[in-house]
């Protein structure tokens, strides 16, 4: 028996949004955050959507997200969670929202 993990599928798609608060804002981003959490997770082909904050800066957040396919995250994006989260968090970002699509190496 191997420990290896399993294979990523050939249409899912991920992302790694990062989020910078302004100093001071970083309550109101992460209470922001965890509604979106919360009602992205109820997404059709949502696989995977959690949220972190980074230990040594309490004011970035990182998002870990899996979609079963391309067209899931953009149905996701449509969605107004969506919307009325990028137009409320918009106020307590330092910079603008960095996604980051990655690729399984496998």
């Amino acid at each position: 028996m191997t420990n290896a993990p399993a294979p990523a599928s050939e249409t899912a798609t991920y992302l790694l949004p990062v989020f910078k608060a302004k100093p001071g804002h970083a309550r109101e981003l992460e209470q922001l955050l965890a509604a979106l959490q919360t009602a992205s997770r109820q997404d059709d082909g949502c696989i995977e959507y959690s949220v972190f904050n980074d230990e040594q800066d309490p004011h970035s957040f990182l998002l870990y997200e899996k979609w079963t396919d391309a067209g899931a995250l953009v149905l996701h994006n449509e969605k107004q969670h969506v919307i009325d989260f990028l137009a409320s968090a918009a106020e307590h970002m330092a910079e603008p929202l960095n996604v980051h699509r990655l690729r399984p190496i496998v």
